[in-house]
């Protein structure tokens, strides 16, 4: 049986598909507009994390084996592949958030 959020309904267990608007996510896929898009898999979990936190900013701390230097490269990679269609934002010395506005 899934875990359910009170909040949205939607299911909380982990390795559970997020949707965020356009965007569809799993830690290892990433949908956009419902064209998958081929990531490296340290990226696609990055993301993933990011939707996952629903807009609490996350740092090197909530990712496994990461480290300050690595989550911004990541975040660089991502910015790279998906330009202004990111939907991350940086939240001032307090890591990254989903920005709600995509």
């Amino acid at each position: 049986m899934s875990a359910r959020c009170p909040h949205c309904g939607g299911n909380t267990d982990e390795n559970a598909i997020v949707r965020r608007g356009k965007w569809s996510l799993g830690p290892s896929l990433t949908y956009h507009d419902g064209e998958q898009i081929a990531l490296p898999r340290a990226h696609a979990r990055t993301l993933y994390a990011i939707a996952r936190a629903n807009g609490e900013p996350i740092t090197h701390h909530d990712l496994p084996n990461s480290s300050p230097n690595t989550l911004a490269a990541h975040i660089r990679a991502l910015r790279r592949t998906f330009g202004d269609r990111l939907p991350v934002r940086g939240a001032s010395n307090r890591g990254y958030s989903w920005d709600a506005r995509a």
